[in-house]
């Protein structure tokens, strides 16, 4: 009897350390939820990239592509805009100046015939503009009136206001020589489909250069 008895005593003093460790360290389950900010932690797979890292490498391939065409002229550079917004997949366009003109000239729009300018000419004489010409060169101008030429914006506006203050409403500023400014284009586009699309549209106006946005 006395074996038995030491061998159940020994079976109770083993129980009784099983539940007093299972007091004190508590199940699995219990145990993770006493993780310090265990909701932050982040899946590692075996490459050793957690899924928040791999989540922004998503995102930063996903960001439109820019690139940059140039460089345009006045002309050139409307009537890409133009045929650029037809395009199916409608990428956005920025223009932005690369090369300023040197200088401004305030202009009336051309008249219709050579006798007309010089009737238009006769009465921006009687108003006072005594330096004002007709615009005979072989441009798009051509038989406009020019009322000055001006290498500082600020001196142009000026004679601009003083040419509406005495009721010549038509006049406007454009640069100095035609198609001097240069301009390019940003075009953010987002797939292959619309790279290809902007990148044909550029061949077709001459030697064009197309340079990564910065």
């Amino acid at each position: 009897m006395r074996p038995l008895f030491f061998l159940l005593l020994l079976a109770n003093a083993i129980v009784l350390l099983l539940m007093q460790a299972t007091q004190q360290f508590g199940s699995e389950p219990d145990r993770m939820s006493q993780q310090v900010n265990a909701e932050r932690l982040n899946l590692i797979d075996v490459s050793g990239k957690s899924a928040a890292s791999e989540h922004g490498s998503a995102s930063t391939a996903a960001k439109p592509a820019c690139i940059e065409i140039g460089d345009f002229n006045t002309q050139t550079v409307a009537s890409f805009e133009q045929q650029l917004a037809k395009l199916p997949s409608k990428p956005t366009p920025e223009r932005r100046l690369v090369q300023a003109a040197s200088s401004q000239q305030i202009f009336i729009p051309p008249l219709p015939t050579e006798e007309a300018a010089n009737r238009r000419l006769a009465q921006l004489r009687g108003l006072g503009f005594a330096d004002s010409a007709v615009i005979r060169d072989d441009s798009v101008r051509r038989w406009g009136i020019s009322l000055g030429r001006f290498t500082r914006s600020e001196l142009a506006e000026a004679h601009l206001e003083k040419l509406r203050a005495a009721g010549v409403s038509d006049a406007r500023i454009g640069e100095y020589p035609l198609n001097a400014t240069r301009y390019a284009i940003r075009v953010s586009m987002e797939g292959v489909e619309s790279r290809d699309e902007v990148k044909s549209l550029a061949t077709k106006f001459g030697s064009l250069s197309l340079r990564a946005c910065h």
